[in-house]
């Protein structure tokens, strides 16, 4: 009896990345799985992207969008009509190994499992992590795992991370219409880590696999993505976590931010001094629709905010950061 291959669709979101384009598509074709497809999803690039893809990759599946939706309402409207197993996302400029979706999935029966996520190495400096899974603090402050330092093995034991990078992540089809698509407000940046913690709340797990290795062409942070984190990592403490935990770290995290704002002011460039009390401004701006949104998820929870927080970082990492002995080459400039 032959052993069932799992079907997947490898999603491929693209937004004037023709120059990424050839080097993705060349390595994800490659992928040595017998049971897949690739659909690129294009938010109305400007740059020739379709018409390259029309000419060199004629059996690429290409969904154009008449505008840019950004990241979440782009797959959300993508994987409405996806009726496979698993889906992979990845972004355009990430290359992949021919074994990465394979040794995923053979983790894909572990118990319990929403999503899992491969190794993410710099494209241009093979030696550097840039995300071996996600960190998140109990402030709702995530990270990537690992990012900019050196990979010495510290990061090659597969194991339970708090969420998986969106710019390589797979995903069971089954899961992801209990838990529900990722939040349209957030535009970009955020979504994966509030999708992972509904998933948690659930009682599922995110999977981190280091043999996978992918590669990304990461080029370090710009001013508007700490804007869009901080604003959405609000969100997602107001929508995931139980009022008794929002009153427990709502005083402390007031302080932590108030602490954030003035370092930002002091030391961020001119058009980065006033992201914090902005991101905090958008929140209040939307509490209504947050709200109506946090009822839908506390109705799916199955878990309590203890064991969502047993795998998170228990002190503030924004305040190690700044203030304290850690360090982190990827944040380290606003």
């Amino acid at each position: 009896m032959e052993k069932h291959v799992p079907s997947v669709t490898i999603l491929i979101l693209n937004f004037n990345g023709r120059r990424h384009l050839a080097e993705n598509l060349e390595s994800v074709l490659a992928t040595d799985y017998s049971n897949f497809e690739v659909i690129v999803v294009d938010n109305n690039s400007s740059d020739g992207s379709v018409e390259f893809l029309n000419e060199k990759y004629p059996d690429v599946r290409v969904l154009r969008y008449n505008r840019n939706y950004g990241f979440s309402r782009a797959y959300n409207k993508a994987l409405s009509s996806v009726n496979t197993e698993y889906f992979a996302l990845l972004n355009n400029d990430v290359s992949v190994e021919p074994g990465w979706l394979a040794t995923l999935i053979s983790y894909v029966e572990k118990d319990r499992v929403a999503a899992l996520t491969p190794k993410m190495l710099l494209l241009r400096d093979r030696r550097r992590i840039n995300a071996a899974g996600g960190n998140c603090d109990v402030y709702g402050t995530g990270w990537n795992r690992g990012n900019s330092e050196t990979d010495r093995g510290q990061y090659d034991k597969s194991e339970e991370t708090f969420y998986g990078n969106g710019g390589a992540l797979l995903i069971r089809k089954q899961v992801w219409q209990e838990v529900g698509t990722f939040d349209e407000h957030y535009f970009m940046y955020g979504e994966d880590l509030d999708w992972c913690w509904r998933a948690r709340l659930r009682g599922y797990r995110i999977i981190y696999v280091p043999e996978s290795r992918v590669y990304h062409s990461w080029l370090g942070s710009k001013g508007h993505i700490f804007y869009f984190l901080e604003r959405h990592w609000l969100s997602n403490v107001l929508k995931n976590y139980t009022l008794q935990t929002l009153f427990k770290i709502m005083p402390r995290y007031i302080i932590i931010k108030l602490l954030k704002m003035i370092w930002v002011f002091k030391n961020a460039k001119p058009d980065n001094k006033f992201f914090v009390p902005k991101a905090i401004l958008w929140n209040l701006k939307h509490l209504k629709k947050t709200w109506e949104k946090r009822v839908k998820v506390q109705n799916l929870r199955d878990v309590s905010d203890s064991h969502i927080q047993r795998l998170m970082f228990k002190k503030s990492f924004e305040l190690l950061l700044r203030f304290g002995n850690l360090s982190h080459p990827a944040l380290e400039k606003v």
